[in-house]
C-alpha cells in the first residue's frame, strides 16, 4: 500500500442600503461573485483601485485560462429591497482573438482583469490597499493559528437564492509566513472544494497592539488549491485507489495579488 500526498487545483456601484463603513465580512461577502462556464463554476472577488477608477476582478490564474472561448459568466447581485437581491448574469470578455485579456502574474497562481459591473449591481468599494504585505503582516503580527475566513461556492452552492458565496472559518496553518517573495503560499486549515477557486481569504479582528486600537481587516490572498492524500491498495486482481481530503486549502499570498494588479497598470501604460 502507498501513499501518495498530491494537490488538486479547484476548478469546478455601492449599495444605497448598506453603508461602505459596513464590517469587513459583509463588504467581502458584496464583493465576492460567482464565475460560470458551461463546464465549471469558480470564485473571484471585486477590488476597487483609484487611478484611474476602475473595478478589477481577482481569481485564480487557472480558472481563466481553463474557460474556454472568448467569454465567461459573472454573476453580480442588484438589492431590490432590505434582504431582497435579483442576480444579474453578466458576459465578461476574457479573449480577443484567441489572446487573453487578463494580466497573470508571471509566476503564481493570479490573474486579474478589469470589469465594469452592471449600474444597478450591489458592490462596496473594497480598496485594493487592503491587500496584505509584508509590511502589514509585521506590523499586525500575523501569525499561524490566525483565524481566518474564506468565502466561495464549493460545488456550485450558493448560501441563499440571492446569490451570495458561503463563508467558513479556519486558521494559517503555515510558518513562515513571510517574506512572502519566498514563500508564496500559505496553508489554510480548513475544508474547500471545487468551485472555491479565487475566492478570497481575509482576516479581521480587534488590533493586539495598545498603541494602535480598532479593527485590523487585511486581504490575506486567495484560494488557489487544495491538498488531497491519495492511497493505492493492490490486490491479486486489480488496484483501488482512494481519494481523501486533508482539509488544507493552498492559499496565493496577496502581496502577489498586488504584484499582478501593479502589472496590469504598467501594461495599460505601454
Amino acid at each position: 500500500m502507498r501513499l501518495l500526498p498530491i494537490l488538486f487545483v479547484l476548478t469546478s456601484l455601492p449599495s444605497l442600503a448598506i453603508a461602505e463603513d459596513d464590517d469587513l465580512d459583509t463588504r467581502m461577502m458584496r464583493a465576492t461573485v460567482k464565475i460560470m462556464h458551461d463546464d465549471s463554476t469558480a470564485t473571484g472577488f471585486l477590488l476597487f483601485a483609484t487611478n484611474p477608477d476602475q473595478f478589477l476582478l481577482v481569481t485564480a490564474a487557472h480558472v481563466l485560462e481553463k474557460t474556454p472561448g472568448e467569454s465567461t459568466t459573472v454573476v453580480f447581485r442588484a438589492q431590490q429591497s432590505e434582504g431582497s437581491y435579483q442576480k444579474l448574469p453578466t458576459k465578461l470578455a476574457i479573449r480577443q482573438a484567441g489572446m487573453p485579456l487578463w494580466t497573470k502574474h508571471p509566476t503564481d497562481d493570479v490573474a486579474v482583469i478589469g470589469v465594469t459591473p452592471p449600474a444597478n449591481a450591489d458592490l462596496p468599494r473594497v480598496s485594493v490597499e487592503l491587500l496584505a504585505s509584508d509590511d502589514l503582516l509585521r506590523k499586525h503580527k500575523v501569525h499561524p493559528g490566525e483565524a481566518l475566513s474564506s468565502l466561495g461556492y464549493p460545488h456550485r452552492n450558493e448560501a441563499s437564492d440571492a446569490g451570495f458565496p458561503i463563508l467558513r472559518r479556519g486558521a494559517i496553518g503555515t510558518f513562515p509566513l513571510i517574506p512572502t517573495a519566498k514563500t508564496r503560499t500559505f496553508y489554510f486549515s480548513g475544508n474547500t472544494f471545487e468551485g472555491d477557486s479565487g475566492g478570497p481569504v481575509y482576516l479581521t479582528r480587534p488590533s493586539h497592539d495598545p498603541a494602535r486600537p480598532g479593527e485590523v481587516n487585511l486581504i490575506l490572498g486567495l484560494v488557489s488549491g487544495q491538498m488531497f492524500l491519495d492511497e493505492e491498495a493492490k490486490m491479486v486482481y486489480g488496484t483501488t485507489k482512494f481519494r481523501h481530503r486533508l482539509g488544507l486549502a493552498i492559499i496565493v499570498h496577496a502581496s502577489l495579488i498586488r504584484e499582478t494588479i501593479d502589472r496590469r497598470s504598467a501594461d495599460l501604460k505601454k
